[in-house]
């Protein structure tokens, strides 16, 4: 009985993961280029375009990762979300704009640890014009229990 237990718990889990959309496989499609923005008088990396992932828009999406920690910003409640640790992420310079994402969770989270891996779940947003947000948004986002 334990075993037929153990065997349904893992393949519903299973079941439940290959429902939801791998948001960094998706990101990773996008193509990259540089963008002109009169705000900052400069070239900015961006997408070419979305059309590889646009029909992802509004659905949802799971991304596991390491959370990077923020200063509080006003007016600001979501975090950012990196598919590698602190110390490998696009911040530090050694990743792409492909792996790192803003999570915008639906309550607050009020405490974790960047050295430990999370799994959130939401809808994908794709930043198209906005040079102070990240191009890859999860919004409605929830934590996932492993």
């Amino acid at each position: 009985m334990k075993i037929k237990l153990l065997f349904a718990t893992i393949f519903l889990s299973t079941a439940l993961f290959s429902q939801t959309q791998n948001g960094w496989t998706l990101f990773e499609q996008v193509e990259f280029g540089k963008k002109f923005f009169k705000t900052y008088g400069m070239f900015m990396p961006w997408p070419k375009n979305f059309d590889s992932i646009k029909q992802w828009e509004g659905k949802e999406v799971m991304l596991s990762g390491y959370i990077i920690p923020t200063a509080d910003a006003p007016g600001y409640s979501g975090l950012i979300l990196s598919k590698f640790t602190y110390s490998q992420c696009f911040f530090c310079g050694k990743a792409g704009l492909a792996t790192v994402a803003e999570v915008i969770m639906k309550k607050p989270l009020k405490d974790y640890k960047i050295d430990r891996p999370y799994v959130f779940k939401g809808k994908l947003k794709l930043n198209e014009d906005d040079p102070d947000r990240l191009i890859f948004i999860m919004e409605e986002a929830a934590l996932m229990d492993l």
